[in-house]
């Protein structure tokens, strides 16, 4: 299982650098001093997120500062798995299954060592000054949720190569590396993980990743992680992998 522990606290400005490029330098460096939180630390593993709410102290969420986690939603045994990352914010206890006609399992898989800000009444408080940094964390929120309508219309592709070729496209506009060879997506994306990625079974996973591999559209690199190669396909064209990290 994954553990959390220690009492170590950030400022919410060097947890995310992003949010205080909304401000001018002087109130950067004045929120950098007083909008300070606890940060929680998770092993790779599963996590039971719900033993992490904190009732006293009006826990609404966490802010990830690095690390990797993925959420699996499970209905009627076919798996829906979302990555989430670097400045991501989430909820994790907030699935409520109460008037639901569909009954959901929902799991929290920490991928790679991850450092979570701790989002409390207390901060809310101490952000009050900057309410564009409130805005923004809210903003996080839609990000997410437009991540996954792309995802889900990506899963609505009827050949299983096409979905995973869109898929690692998708991820690697976020998460990828450029090489001499390609781009790169550091994390680990076994074909199990793949599988339910897109929506398919393992074995058709492996058969399409082969054909893609034969095509040199995809190779898998002495890291392990999968390499990309040549342009994004049509449909994704244009969506910022100009962005994607140098």
């Amino acid at each position: 299982m994954a553990s959390g522990a220690g009492s170590e606290v950030i400022s919410i400005i060097d947890a995310d650098p992003d949010l205080g490029e909304l401000l001018d330098p002087a109130e950067r460096q004045r929120a950098r001093r007083e909008a300070v939180t606890r940060v929680r630390h998770r092993s790779p593993g599963k996590w039971i997120a719900v033993e992490a709410f904190e009732p006293d102290v009006h826990h609404q969420g966490f802010l990830v500062i690095d690390g990797l986690l993925s959420r699996e939603v499970d209905v009627l045994g076919r798996r829906c798995v979302e990555l989430i990352g670097d400045a991501d914010v989430l909820r994790p206890w907030g699935w409520d299954p109460s008037g639901s006609h569909v009954s959901a399992e929902v799991e929290w898989v920490v991928l790679e060592p991850t450092r979570m800000a701790v989002l409390d009444h207390a901060l809310v408080g101490r952000m009050n000054p900057w309410p564009v940094l409130g805005l923004e964390l809210f903003a996080r929120g839609t990000r997410r949720a437009h991540w996954l309508a792309v995802a889900l219309a990506i899963s609505h592709h009827p050949r299983v190569d096409d979905r995973l070729l869109l898929t690692l496209w998708q991820v690697a506009e976020r998460w990828g590396r450029v090489r001499p060879d390609g781009i790169s997506v550091p994390l680990p994306l076994s074909h199990e993980r793949l599988a339910s990625l897109v929506g398919a079974h393992r074995p058709a996973v492996t058969t399409a990743m082969g054909e893609l591999t034969r095509a040199g559209l995809v190779s898998r690199g002495e890291d392990r992680f999968w390499v990309l190669h040549g342009d994004p396909p049509e449909e994704i064209r244009g969506r910022g992998l100009a962005a994607v990290d140098m």
